[in-house]
């Protein structure tokens, strides 16, 4: 099966969002609403992806007590999420409480490990004896393991993690860019058919899409590009 293209809609507005979603309706995709958008407008603006038929990936990395997170799965299946993120520093118990919410739902768990704006004071800051890569990888196994469905990480990452966990598991991967694209603030980027290559599952876009004069053409190009990998 070929990897899926997901936009990460991070746009100020509900107005602004609703006007990029026409222009590029119909076309199978998954959108990623975050913290920007849906703190602002709530589920005004999933309920209005979902009813236009795109996949709704909610990016708000849940991290909390087992039961305040298991209490925000419940809300998210709720409202239709197809993708939901935790963050895997929350702990064993925390996940399991996650996946126990999302059981018989069609609402799949993606495990952030360590953010990419971390270096290596982070491993001193929390007292870790594993370096960065030990430390994501070994969060990595324990949420799969746990049953947590999938783990975001740089491109540069997944053919490692997937070599090393035991289990499937859906590879999410961020900085994604074609060749002409400006990496703007992003460190470690990659094109569409080497993250594909690598074993993504999910490639998510942003700046790319939302800075295009004709943003369901650039999609286009990006999935012609994942289809050809």
């Amino acid at each position: 099966m070929s990897a899926k293209l997901a936009l990460a809609l991070d746009v100020e507005s509900t107005e602004k969002a609703e006007k990029i979603l026409k222009e590029i309706e119909g076309l199978k995709i998954i959108i990623k609403i975050g913290y920007r958008l849906f703190i602002k407008e709530g589920t005004e603006i999933t309920e209005k992806v979902k009813s236009m038929g795109f996949e709704l990936f909610l990016d708000l990395k849940l991290h909390d007590i087992p039961n305040t997170v298991y209490n925000g799965v419940k809300s998210a299946v709720d409202i239709g999420a197809d993708y939901l993120t935790v963050h895997t520093l929350g702990g064993k118990e925390m996940l399991e409480k996650a996946v126990e919410a999302s059981e018989g739902t069609g609402t799949k768990l993606l495990g952030v490990t360590i953010l990419t704006s971390h270096g290596t004071d982070y491993t001193d800051l929390i007292g870790s004896r594993y370096n960065l890569d030990e430390l994501a990888e070994k969060l990595a196994k324990t949420a799969v393991e746990t049953g947590v469905h999938g783990i975001v990480s740089s491109p540069f990452e997944v053919s490692r993690i997937k070599k090393s966990v035991n289990k499937n598991f859906i590879s999410v991967t961020p900085g994604i860019r074609l060749p002409e694209d400006s990496a703007g603030d992003q460190k470690r980027v990659a094109t569409p058919e080497f993250a594909v290559k690598e074993g993504a599952d999910i490639i998510v876009v942003g700046r790319p899409v939302l800075e295009a004069k004709n943003k369901k053409e650039k999609i286009k190009e990006f999935l012609r590009r994942i289809q050809n990998a």
